[in-house]
């Protein structure tokens, strides 16, 4: 396991750049096609696709294009029409009618093949015979038609960028992972203090039970508040050597003041945010000092489970461990995996964990690093920041910082 991980976090390691934008272009690509899927024009393309790709139109295209005055039923009733005038009876009418014989002219009126004959001429000398002359034997007929104009306007859709982005995208559909995230918690540090609503700066439990700080009993390091700090868009929590007066927690003894030599920092949301499953990001650059432990991890209500997304182990420079804790048979236990990470003391990286009923991935920049399916925690958890030291660190190397950039959660729609 570890060769693999060495080998994997070479070369082949996505950059923390390149992920990140991949992903702000995603969503934002996703984002763009979810206002173009209600947009006119597309609304419109997919109305008019089809429609003009339809049997019907078609049919009613190649008429336009192809049928002139002789294939209609104006032109049939106008070659009756001649037909009739060459007849015997309708010549003889019509020679009374020049003669002014009207009386003769009367009687063969009367009869069906000169009635006949009169509504052909009536129709004939009509305005609607003459329309539908004049139109099919128009050369301009079809361009002139709806359905030119429809096919104008599909062809001008054809060639709209939104819409052929649109087009392309929704074939490939590259949103099927981010699709189905839904946003549940955001930070992105871009305010001048943290964000109390959001934050608590120090264990829960101290701001439930006294809305104090205090720390474990072999910590060597107080949370303080102001050891934390917001600038350029980043929640700094700032590691140094400091004296000052705060309080441990002592089994026998409960809440006991205590002089400390190192102050730090920690930020969680025990009190605003907890969730069960889902996808847990935070852009973080940390300075390593051994035996500082800089850690992004989930808290349970009780000691356990808790999970490390990662933590920086008290020794091994550009090491992180992936951990998670658990209660067995009454007992404390634990599973986590060592990782060397070539340039974590100096560069961001995008940690993250992946959590679902069965299963819990940790990765880094998107790669899996780490996988478990037994012992997965079964309830809400919170997210803690925080460095640590459990054994007394190099002044010298002092101040440490831990750089965050963001963080994000996710449940799944």
């Amino acid at each position: 396991m570890a060769n693999f991980f060495s080998g994997l976090f070479g070369n082949k390691f996505p950059s923390t750049d390149k992920y990140e934008n991949e992903n702000k272009q995603l969503r934002s690509d996703l984002e763009r096609f979810k206002k173009l899927e209600k947009s006119d024009s597309v609304l419109r393309y997919f109305e008019l696709d089809t429609l003009v790709h339809s049997g019907e139109f078609k049919q009613n295209v190649t008429k336009l294009k192809k049928e002139r005055f002789r294939h209609t039923e104006a032109f049939h009733q106008y070659k009756k029409f001649k037909e009739y005038k060459r007849s015997s009876n309708v010549k003889r009418y019509n020679k009374y009618l020049r003669k002014g014989k009207n009386e003769e002219a009367e009687k063969l009126r009367n009869t069906s093949e000169i009635q006949t004959y009169l509504g052909l001429k009536n129709y004939i000398e009509s305005p609607d015979f003459s329309a539908v002359k004049r139109e099919m034997n128009d050369k301009q007929r079809f361009k002139k038609s709806q359905e030119y104009l429809l096919l104008e306007e599909f062809k001008a859709l054809s060639k709209s960028d939104d819409v052929n982005w649109f087009i392309k995208t929704k074939k490939e559909n590259p949103f099927t992972q981010i699709d189905k995230w839904r946003l549940t918690f955001e930070d992105d540090f871009d305010g001048t203090r943290l964000d109390e609503s959001k934050w608590i700066t120090g264990y829960y439990w101290g701001k439930a039970l006294m809305n104090d700080n205090y720390v474990q009993a072999n910590e060597k390091q107080f949370f303080k508040a102001q050891n934390i700090e917001l600038r350029n868009s980043c929640a700094t929590i700032i590691s140094k050597s400091e004296k000052c007066t705060g309080k441990i927690w002592d089994k026998g003894l409960g809440f006991v003041p205590q002089e400390f030599e190192y102050t730090s920092g920690i930020m969680n949301t025990g009190q605003s945010f907890r969730q069960q499953f889902g996808r847990f990001e935070a852009k973080i650059k940390f300075s390593h000092a051994t035996p500082a432990q800089h850690a992004f991890w989930l808290l349970s209500e009780h000691l356990t489970p808790q999970v490390n997304i990662f933590s920086s182990p008290e020794k091994g420079k550009n090491k992180i461990e992936a951990g998670n804790f658990w209660m067995g048979n009454g007992q404390p236990s634990k599973s986590t995996q060592t990782l060397k990470i070539p340039g974590s003391s100096k560069d961001f990286f995008i940690y993250g964990l992946e959590w679902s009923k069965d299963k819990m991935e940790w990765k880094i920049n998107g790669v899996t690093v780490h996988t478990i399916t037994q012992n997965v925690p079964q309830q809400p958890m919170y997210i803690s920041l925080s460095t640590h030291f459990t054994n007394p660190p190099n002044k010298q190397k002092l101040p440490l910082f831990m750089d965050i950039d963001w963080v994000r959660c996710y449940q799944l729609n």
